[in-house]
């Protein structure tokens, strides 16, 4: 614990005057210079927080009335909160009572786009939603290359590495790489033989002990001619060979060739893979080597399920019936690599001819059907995005039925993507419904009579056997759709069981998932949560919609993803009728929980920088904002991995009084660095930490924290990992619980 973590008398709450308030910048910029973050928000504190009849603590200057600086959040004369609309989507407009004045305050929570890399955008009153300034990941060194990377809401400095090696440049690092041009030069490769390049870094050419590659030419190819698993490298090749497909980073580039014997007789299929551990890998069967215009076929790479990449091609009906063939396989990869090869000799087998909905082959229910999807075509549009072409199959029905079509891979090389389409098939508004699953369940409830088509794609070459089911036919349920969809219960957790439900709702959340629909009725503009907790193993989706769920655009917000709970905010919904939908890939139980509460302006938190000034959030919680840039480092926190000084990051401190005991969920969706949520029981401030109470916000998915606390007094540290720190959004639900 810091020297700042004391105890001090408690409740305690400092709030300073607005004049203090006013003078914030200033004082800030005189002490700290021009080093000092710059306020994100670019909004001062606003009128002292006790003399806001919300208690939001407003935001702009101070009231022309009592001297200050003009308060560019007044509007005009006003009885009731109706009266109050300014048109502007990102301002909460009430009507201040005590002054008989609209007061439009600005939402900055309301104007997030979910991009890390542009800033936290911000709302400007009279102008709405205005851009943030990009993230600034510039460490001021030449030899780092400093990207914003999205996916991880986070900023990297990378050691400059030009050629993309994996060794850092030698003018940055000692014995670093003495090419940083060249992708094949550097001192982790081997020196290669009688090529005139220090390829190892070690300032000798070509000297003793320099490795030669094996297999790089027509001349001395890696020979197989057995069916079986045979492994070739590609360490010191070169890049010699051309072909249709190839690995995506051409300047590292390097190729290795075998020669696939085939003995005398009836023609054969010959199926080959070739898996990595990594490594970008991709082949190409040919007629003959060096001539690129003989190729046959070839195949580039995918990610296995299970770790590594693998390509993989079908030669069909090859050989001689006289004499022996052998077919060249060009071998290519971006690094100086193993590769197995699996090599196979099959009875041969004619192209597909189900490519087309036109050709569709007619199957049987209950019967499996086998697809093998290593050179199909993409002919259909399926919503759930194959990697592979897809194969057709068609069949029909005589009265109405439930369907089910199940699907699974037989090699697990790839996971199976279905689309059960109507009779027009083709176009990809024919598609009823798809999924994307290791296994795969389409379901529909009573499919009238007619004719129905199946594509079966997957997410990499692979062979995928699928059945078609049906069953008596019955009805969707009432929450199936959201027209008969019932009621939730605001800030009540419902369970969802999905079992044998259908993909009703087909908004682009999460394609292919099945669904729920439940009706949120608003009687005043409300902020709204959704938090939705998925079963292991599965991926889900929540979002909330305009009634009608008719196409993409009636989709307000969602969120998608494997991990629980899936949670998504959004500020100052206008009172109305509305859809939340929970959604499951697999078909589990899930949990819903829409929290709702009359929309409020949000309450700056300026100072709250220690024991002495903690700022009390009401019982009845409220949306929060700030910046912990200006803060002071001054309490620890048990989930803080990311090293750093005593202290950790700078921090703020909200503290919490509860009488009773309540569920308390807290999110810092929206916040613009890598946040960490450390709830502390009192009542001496800092108080202790609360068993698994301590949250990180890694990338998108920023700290959350879903509670049941006794009564007493808390502390919520709000902090950063390591010595991140930045402006944060905190909403606060306090129910029943």
């Amino acid at each position: 614990m810091t020297s700042a973590e004391t105890k001090a008398p408690w409740p305690r709450l400092l709030r300073p005057p607005r004049w203090i308030v006013a003078l914030l910048p200033a004082v800030l910029a005189s002490a700290c210079g021009p080093s000092t973050a710059p306020n994100p928000f670019a909004i001062d504190a606003g009128p002292d927080a006790t003399d806001d009849p919300d208690g939001g603590g407003g935001t702009g200057g101070g009231n022309p009335d009592d001297g200050g600086p003009p308060d560019d959040t007044l509007g005009g004369p006003c009885n009731d909160d109706a009266q109050c609309d300014d048109a502007i989507a990102c301002t909460v407009d009430t009507c201040d009572t005590s002054i008989a004045r609209c007061r439009h305050s600005p939402d900055d929570a309301a104007c997030q786009n979910g991009t890390y890399c542009d800033g936290v955008e911000r709302c400007g009153p009279k102008l709405g939603c205005l851009p943030g300034a990009p993230v600034a990941c510039s460490d001021g060194l030449v030899c780092t290359i400093d990207t914003c990377v999205e996916s991880t809401g986070a900023c990297t400095h990378v050691l400059r590495d030009a050629d993309g090696d994996g060794t850092p440049d030698g003018h940055c690092i000692a014995n670093g790489d003495c090419d940083d041009d060249d992708p094949k030069v550097s001192p982790a490769l081997p020196e290669v033989c009688a090529n005139g390049t220090d390829d190892d870094c070690d300032g000798a050419v070509d000297e003793a002990g320099c490795a030669s590659p094996e297999h790089d030419a027509c001349g001395d190819p890696l020979v197989i001619d057995a069916p079986g698993a045979v492994a070739i490298d590609t360490t010191a090749a070169a890049a010699n060979f051309a072909a249709s497909c190839n690995v995506d980073n051409q300047p590292a580039a390097r190729d290795v060739v075998a020669a696939i014997v085939l003995p005398a007789g009836p023609p054969l299929d010959v199926e080959i893979t070739a898996r990595t551990s990594g490594a970008d890998v991709a082949i190409a069967l040919l007629g003959q080597c060096g001539d690129p215009s003989t190729e046959i076929t070839c195949g580039k790479s995918f990610f296995h399920p299970q770790g590594g990449r693998f390509a993989k091609i079908r030669g069909r009906g090859l050989g001689d019936p006289a004499k022996t063939t052998a077919l060249p396989l060009y071998v290519f990869a971006d690094a100086d690599t193993p590769i197995v090869l699996d090599v196979a000799f099959l009875p041969p087998e004619p192209i597909p001819t189900n490519e087309t909905c036109g050709t569709a082959e007619p199957i049987s229910f209950g019967v499996p059907f086998v697809s093998t999807l290593i050179d199909a075509a993409t002919d259909v549009g399926i919503a759930c995005t194959p990697l592979t072409g897809e194969l057709l199959y068609s069949f029909d029905l005589a009265a109405p039925a439930n369907v089910h079509v199940y699907a699974s891979s037989v090699d697990g090389d790839g996971f199976p993507v279905v689309s059960l389409r109507d009779a027009a098939c083709a176009l990809p508004e024919d598609e009823i419904t798809c999924q994307s699953a290791s296994i795969v369940d389409v379901f529909r409830h009573a499919l009238p009579a007619g004719t129905y088509h199946v594509a079966v794609g997957a997410t990499a070459p692979t062979i995928v056997s699928t059945t078609v089911v049906i069953e008596p036919p019955t009805e969707p349920l009432p929450d199936e759709t959201c027209a008969t969809a019932p009621a939730i219960t605001p800030n009540v957790t419902r369970d969802v069981d999905l079992l044998d439900r259908q993909d009703d709702v087909q908004l682009g959340c999460l394609p292919g998932a099945v669904d729920a629909a439940y009706a949120l009725s608003l009687p005043v503009a409300s902020d709204v949560l959704l938090v939705q907790r998925i079963s292991q193993g599965d991926s889900g989706a929540v979002s909330l919609a305009l009634p009608a769920c008719a196409d993409p655009s009636d989709e307000l917000i969602c969120d998608a993803g494997s991990q629980s709970p899936l949670r998504i905010g959004k500020r100052n919904v206008p009172a109305g009728e509305y859809r939340v939908i929970a959604e499951s890939l697999l078909g589990q139980p899930v949990q819903v929980t829409a929290f709702v509460r009359k929309t409020a302006p949000p309450l700056i938190v300026p100072f709250a920088d220690a024991c002495a000034d903690v700022l009390m959030i009401p019982e009845t919680g409220g949306f929060f904002q700030g910046n912990t840039a200006n803060a002071t480092a001054s309490f620890n926190a048990g989930c803080d991995q990311g090293g750093g000084p005593e202290g950790g990051a700078r921090d703020q401190l909200l503290g919490l009084s509860l009488s009773d005991k309540k569920r308390v969920v807290l999110d810092m969706g929206g916040s613009g660095y890598t946040t960490l949520l450390d709830v502390r029981k009192g009542p001496d401030c800092p108080g202790v930490e609360v068993p698994k109470a301590c949250a990180v916000g890694y990338g998108q998915n920023k700290s959350f924290l879903d509670l049941t606390l006794d009564p007493g007094i808390y502390f919520l540290q709000i902090d950063g990992l390591g010595q991140d720190s930045g402006p944060w959004f905190l909403d606060v639900r306090i129910i029943d619980p």
